[in-house]
């Protein structure tokens, strides 16, 4: 069983996206200050609005190449990632819908680069137990990610995952 996700995002930008699921997190607050703050080089997901960690890596491609180009609508590229996941161009609710609540159930994504790489130390400091993402699926929630997507009408799940990815990278050309 992987312990991570690992997925090479842009061969320009020289990044790799990785991804962790850790459950029964205890010391949440403490991450969403270090979150806010900007001391944590990392984004924290809700791991039940997300159905597969391929949506993450469209999201943090996108968040990585808009960093290169000076286009981030965010301030980090950290928070252009839940941005990224989000059908909305409002970023607080982008960031409220998809990030760091009371969520005990997280997915923690880094951006290694050749310069940087600080996985290892952030998840040292995280009080909860990394599982393989195959544990994923336990705890998403189908009905919140349908509701997200504006999916009610989808019967089948087999082609959820390519309508989502299909909506988040057409936002910007879709008018809400």
């Amino acid at each position: 069983m992987s312990r991570e996700f690992v997925c090479e995002l842009d061969a320009l930008t020289k990044a790799t996206l990785q991804v962790y699921f850790l459950r029964n997190v205890k010391n949440v607050e403490e991450i969403r200050t270090n979150i806010i703050t900007a001391a944590w080089k990392c984004a924290v997901i809700k791991a039940s609005v997300i159905l597969d960690p391929f949506q993450i890596a469209v999201a943090a491609n996108r968040a990585v190449v808009s960093e290169q180009h000076k286009a981030l609508v965010t301030r980090t590229v950290f928070a252009e990632i839940l941005f990224n996941l989000s059908l909305s161009k409002n970023i607080s609710q982008s960031l409220s819908k998809f990030g760091i609540e009371n969520n005990h159930d997280l997915l923690v994504c880094f951006i290694k680069t050749p310069f940087t790489d600080c996985a290892e130390e952030i998840l040292s400091k995280i009080n909860g137990d990394i599982c393989p993402l195959s544990e994923l699926k336990d705890v998403t929630d189908i009905k919140q990610i349908k509701t997200l997507y504006n999916l009610h009408d989808i019967k089948c799940e087999l082609d959820l995952l390519d309508i989502i990815v299909s909506k988040m990278v057409t936002k910007s050309f879709v008018s809400k």
